[in-house]
């Protein structure tokens, strides 16, 4: 079902799918629109497809008549619009979100309603004969609703609980819910974190921190025999075609002012990152283990590489591929951090997305590593490795232009300009910092001195 980005939703048909036949299965997937959405379809299908060509392959007599006649191409044609016919009896996908996905992804076998997953309405109409919920929408991450707690709370924490009531009500069997290490990170070093060592915390650094917060607790507290619930954190989920952090460090670097990193102490902070690989992976291995009647349910589970990288330096390798040099100036994180804090103040005030936020600093200055050993014990997660050859290999691959090559040509001296720009913003602070010091000590030693000599100095 497609609505005119005019129109408001006023009666909801169900969406134009097939006739649901026995054995087939209907899942529904909010923030259907989004990037982790789109390949989690691709990945679903990818399933789908799989499974029938083995059913197929042992349907011996029909494979055979088939090859007498045919070519191999044409065998193999056959053999794919045999399995896209069957398709929609095996799966069918419900997308949900405010905005149109791309037009790829609506195929015969996928649906797509706009709406809000909060909207009771809506749901109700959408949920009859649905298995599985992969709960991915939320908002408040960037944008006007960052800055708006009763609208995260409203939609993230008890538009979560109202899906859920509803799901329970239509005999939903499992739901996936997509999170954020947001939920437990309070500015504390994180070691190989284990999902039972951290504890939720009264404090976040934003509203979307904190709804999201709430709603992990709503989903997990609600799981039981016949409704089963997981919870999976993600952390700075990153791959190709992905915006919120990796076209956006792209164009930082690709604008050659990536000439600086900072650390605590003179140490770079270690990280996880989650790649969409990774992320799909463990949202389908998290819907197939909750299909398991001794099955793990009410858990949440960090989904993150294997690999540690440093927080600024995992970005190194695609700056380089970019052709920009390796040696970066490097400052005391606490002047990154107070960038970052009256960027946000500034960004607030005027109502815009700061560059970067105090949360976002302070997972590049600190620590934050997590175990992953429950989600390979309970959802056998084996997670792909590092997704960043692949980065490079699609935004590094081709050839460069003339303007980028120009900022490659400006970047020692962005460095020169960097450099001079902290001296001048130090410079000040150490002479506030200090004066007050230097002033004491010359007193000092007039004292002493005008004693030592017996006069008035």
């Amino acid at each position: 079902m497609k609505l005119k980005k005019s129109e408001e939703i006023q009666v909801l048909e169900k969406p134009d799918l097939p006739p649901l036949k026995s054995g087939t299965w209907r899942v529904l997937i909010t923030g259907g629109a989004g990037h982790l959405a789109y390949h989690l379809v691709e990945k679903l299908v990818e399933m789908t497809r799989g499974e029938i060509r083995l059913e197929m392959e042992k349907e011996l007599k029909m494979s055979e008549n088939l090859a007498k006649n045919l070519s191999e191409n044409e065998f193999s044609q056959t053999i794919n619009e045999e399995i896209d016919k069957r398709i929609p009896d095996r799966i069918q996908l419900i997308l949900l979100d405010l905005v149109e996905p791309p037009r790829d992804m609506l195929k015969h076998y996928c649906a797509f309603v706009k709406g809000s997953f909060a909207d009771n309405f809506i749901i109700r109409a959408l949920l009859d004969d649905v298995d599985t919920v992969f709960h991915l929408a939320a908002v408040g991450m960037t944008g006007q609703h960052a800055r708006d707690r009763s609208t995260c709370m409203e939609v993230n924490s008890t538009g979560t609980m109202h899906l859920i009531n509803t799901c329970k009500s239509k005999n939903v069997k499992r739901f996936i819910y997509t999170s954020s290490v947001g939920v437990i990170f309070t500015g504390n070093p994180l070691i190989d974190a284990k999902e039972s060592d951290i504890p939720y915390p009264q404090d976040w650094y934003n509203y979307y921190c904190e709804s999201k917060c709430h709603g992990e607790r709503i989903v997990r507290e609600a799981s039981n025999g016949t409704f089963k619930t997981t919870v999976l954190r993600f952390n700075g989920i990153y791959g190709v075609g992905e915006k919120r952090v990796t076209e956006r460090a792209l164009d930082f670097i690709k604008s050659g002012w990536w000439i600086a990193m900072a650390k605590t102490g003179g140490v770079e902070a270690m990280t996880q990152l989650s790649s969409v690989d990774n992320c799909v992976q463990g949202l389908i291995k998290a819907e197939l283990a909750l299909r398991h009647s001794d099955s793990e349910h009410g858990q949440a589970y960090h989904i993150m590489d294997r690999e540690q990288c440093g927080t600024f330096s995992f970005w190194a390798p695609l700056n380089r591929a970019l052709g920009f040099p390796d040696n970066m100036i490097v400052f005391p994180g606490f002047l990154f951090r107070k960038a970052a804090f009256w960027a946000e103040i500034i960004a607030d005030y005027f109502k815009f997305d700061p560059f970067i936020s105090v949360l976002e600093a302070d997972l590049l200055l600190i620590t934050t590593t997590f175990s992953i050993a429950r989600a390979q014990r309970e959802l056998d997660y084996d997670p792909y490795p590092s997704a960043m050859p692949e980065i490079i290999d699609f935004y590094a691959g081709s050839r460069i232009d003339s303007k980028e090559k120009s900022q490659r040509k400006w970047n020692f001296w962005k460095k020169i300009s960097l450099s001079i720009a902290i001296f001048l913003i130090v410079l000040p602070i150490l002479y506030f910092l200090i004066y007050p010091f230097l002033l004491i000590f010359l007193y000092l030693n007039i004292w002493i001195l005008s004693v030592f000599l017996g006069v008035n100095l």
